[in-house]
């Protein structure tokens, strides 16, 4: 099996899995009872597990270990799987915790396989960001029609097959990097790293939107819209196909000015939560979504493409996996604040809180990094 397809097959399979679990367990915990906040909470427990399989696990063990952890966390996925179908309200906690430490050993590791060749580092992050997007429209479209007939339960049992591929193959997966002698060392010097603080600051301005969506719209588009169980979940299709278009676009014609890509980005991202707001049926919503799909394609990749330009080969396996610490806490942190603000004044002033967070990270952004030669054209 060739690189690109190695990367394809396993990133479909185990993104799909990872999204279905994060976007499946708030409204089934939802018809469980759970509270918005508590729902924060309980989602916040699954990124609590994976920033420790992200950010101790990925940097603490050397490439033997690493491996065999590896597939140890492909190994705990399927009956993870089986363990949220048979959760009552107390189960849902462990069975989040384990999934969400068993994604964060597995996802940093597949980013790393890109640098296996550094010559063609940046296609192939880019071929990484587009099957994480074919994932995003693959599995949302076989939920979609799993809940014409089924209940949110039932849908964990038919993701078994991608977690039983993702776990074929994990053996398959290269590695990179070596164990770090001084972890502390090691932590202040990637956290401290142009490519860290740049990719954490453009991926903040669209993943805190993103996590909203995630977490709160099809319990937003069903309580206060009306809308049925399986069109709710829909309007994820129109968000998921645009991201994957714009993702091969960006496949087939790299990125070579860093910040003006990130600045178009931004731009949609504030237009397509002004939409949002505004959205009151299912049409202006699915626009709303089809707008933010472009941000959602484009932002991840230009994120990593900062990283490679700006780290060097040895360095790169703790940059990734505190990056991906970083999507994780912002996970943790962002889901209870969200639902606690629903609570408090609705879920319309909820979507408007993330207006000024999304300016107030990219003015960041700019402020550091709006003159780095790296990112104005490739290395």
């Amino acid at each position: 099996m060739g690189l690109i397809a190695l990367i394809a097959t396993l990133t479909i399979a185990a993104r799909s899995v990872n999204y279905m679990v994060q976007s499946t367990v708030p409204p089934l915990a939802r018809e469980l009872g759970f509270t918005p906040s508590s729902i924060g909470l309980l989602a916040a427990v699954g990124a609590v597990g994976q920033l420790i399989g992200s950010s101790v696990v990925n940097i603490a063990l050397g490439p033997s270990p690493r491996r065999r952890a590896l597939v140890a966390a492909t190994a705990a996925i399927p009956p993870a799987l089986a363990a949220f179908w048979l959760s009552g309200p107390a189960g849902l906690w462990a069975a989040s915790f384990i999934s969400g430490l068993s994604f964060g050993v597995v996802m940093p590791n597949l980013i790393n396989i890109a640098s296996v060749r550094p010559e063609y580092a940046e296609r192939l992050l880019a071929a990484y960001s587009l099957s994480l997007s074919t994932s995003l429209v693959i599995g949302p479209a076989y939920e979609t029609a799993i809940l014409t007939r089924y209940g949110y339960r039932e849908v964990f049992l038919f993701f078994l097959p991608f977690a039983v591929t993702l776990l074929a193959l994990s053996p398959r997966i290269p590695m990179v990097g070596s164990r770090s002698a001084d972890l502390r060392a090691t932590y202040r010097s990637a956290l401290s790293s142009r490519g860290f603080i740049s990719a954490a600051l453009a991926i903040t301005s669209y993943n805190v939107p993103f996590i909203a969506l995630v977490t709160y719209l099809p319990i937003y588009a069903s309580e206060e819209l009306g809308l049925a169980r399986a069109a709710a979940y829909s309007l994820f299709l129109p968000f998921f196909a645009v991201s994957m278009l714009t993702r091969l676009y960006m496949f087939l014609r790299p990125v070579r000015d860093v910040n003006k890509a990130f600045a178009a980005s931004v731009a949609l991202t504030l237009s397509g939560l002004a939409v949002l707001y505004a959205a009151r049926d299912y049409a202006s919503l699915a626009t709303a979504m089809a707008v933010l799909g472009v941000p959602h394609g484009s932002v991840f990749t230009i994120s990593t493409i900062m990283i490679v330009r700006t780290t060097t080969l040895e360095e790169r396996n703790a940059v990734n996996s505190l990056f991906s610490s970083y999507l994780v806490v912002l996970g943790m942190a962002i889901p209870p604040a969200l639902g606690a603000a629903a609570e408090l004044w609705g879920y319309g002033a909820m979507w408007l809180l993330l207006a000024p967070l999304v300016a107030a990270m990219s003015a960041a952004f700019f402020s550091l990094f709006g003159k780095t030669r790296e990112f104005k054209s490739p290395i």
